[in-house]
């Protein structure tokens, strides 16, 4: 039984590492599904040690069935000199077809894209927030909002 436990064990530990994951975070704070018009989410990483070439990667949690087909983004990135590089993204969520995008199990769906490829990811302390340019007063049926930066393959 023992064995049995630490087998299962290894194999979840295994299969749960991104050799390529930098950092990864993911915001579910969000009240009664709602995306508050004035609510930015933050993360904030250090890198200890120079990267190669890495994509910085959106994460969006919605419920399946989302009625609309995009959600405007803005992401602010203030590098570890200080300089701060504000993007305006397009998260894209449902196909031509009408199917949702993401990988969908049940009712929650994940979405990721790429907005950024760092040539070189830099020593030091990074921050990333993130602001829904949605209009209204809030984005409704969201989920979650998070951040991937994996090395690319």
């Amino acid at each position: 039984m023992k064995a049995k436990l630490i087998l299962i064990g290894l194999v979840f530990v295994l299969t749960s590492c991104n050799k390529n994951e930098v950092y990864e975070e993911f915001n579910r704070d969000f009240i009664d599904n709602r995306w508050e018009v004035n609510d930015m989410k933050s993360f904030v990483f250090e890198n200890m040690q120079s990267e190669g070439v890495c994509e910085l990667k959106l994460h969006f949690g919605h419920i399946s069935g989302f009625q609309f087909k995009e959600v405007p983004l803005e992401v602010e990135i203030t590098s570890p000199d200080g300089k701060v590089e504000t993007l305006p993204v397009i998260m894209n969520l449902i196909d031509e077809a009408g199917k949702d995008i993401g990988d969908c199990s049940g009712d929650i769906c994940d979405v990721f894209q790429t907005i950024k490829t760092f040539d070189t990811l830099e020593k030091g302390k990074y921050k990333i927030d993130i602001k829904s340019k949605f209009e209204g007063p809030y984005l409704p049926n969201a989920l979650g909002v998070g951040i991937l930066i994996e090395r690319k393959k």
